[in-house]
């Protein structure tokens, strides 16, 4: 297993777990301890860990800087992005909201006519290229840590727009609070979004369930397709579809 590939399995185990010790990681992949410790500085001057005594803690990745996020679950991200993207019709006008799932979504998109709306700066460099997307940025305050457009002129383009679907990111997701975010701008775009549009998909790795954020943004019923890559155990409505990964959708 090389250097980056042990890193990320590193930060998924947390994710999982919540907490881990350099001799059980050592054990695991079946390296020494110096080199674990290693990995775990490495990942700790990135800002994806929070070193111990012995071990290391997961830090709070909803409230991590967008660029250290996408060190979480890369390849579920991007398998996501595949699935959700391969059900998109031409034609359609989509609001995408910000995240890296939602730039994998970008990324993966079919060659077809279609509109797109978003506050995401990624999102809209990436498909600024593409001569079959209408592209609509929603400006306003910018955001650098998590490159995006943010604050009531932002709020207030977004309202002016109607869509076939919304396809959605969470900071948090739980059982009985539903969908919610951890910034009050974030919510209150979130909620724009699937206000404006006819339907709504929610898109989100495993590391987001059981968690819980300050800012309301919608209930799960809210959804007509839940995308992950884990059975969530959640309560969904009998008009929601969970679409989960397979392991052929990987890689």
């Amino acid at each position: 297993m090389f250097t980056h590939e042990r890193q990320q399995h590193i930060v998924a185990l947390l994710t999982d777990r919540g907490r881990v010790s350099v001799a059980d990681l050592a054990s695991t992949l079946a390296v020494s301890d110096d080199t674990i410790r290693r990995d775990l500085n490495a990942l700790a001057a990135l800002g994806l860990v929070q070193k111990t005594h012995g071990g290391a803690l997961s830090l709070d990745v909803p409230n991590m800087r967008r660029s250290a996020r996408a060190a979480v679950l890369p390849e579920v991200k991007q398998a996501l992005g595949r699935r959700v993207a391969a059900l998109i019709e031409p034609g359609q006008t989509l609001m995408l909201d910000a995240g890296n799932s939602l730039l994998a979504v970008a990324q993966a998109l079919p060659d077809v006519k279609l509109t797109v709306i978003t506050h995401s700066l990624d999102i809209a460099q990436l498909l600024s290229e593409r001569e079959q997307v209408k592209l609509i940025l929603l400006g306003g305050e910018w955001d650098a840590s998590q490159r995006l457009f943010r604050g009531s002129t932002m709020l207030a383009m977004a309202q002016q727009y109607r869509a076939d679907l919304a396809i959605m990111g969470a900071c948090a997701i739980h059982a009985t609070l539903g969908v919610t975010a951890s910034d009050e701008s974030d919510g209150a775009i979130k909620r724009a979004f699937i206000t404006g549009s006819i339907r709504s998909w929610l898109v989100s790795d495993h590391s987001k369930f059981d968690e819980h954020a300050p800012y309301a943004v919608a209930p799960l019923a809210a959804f007509e397709r839940v995308f992950t890559d884990r059975d969530p155990q959640l309560p969904l409505a009998p008009t929601t579809t969970l679409t989960l990964l397979t392991e052929t959708q990987y890689g």
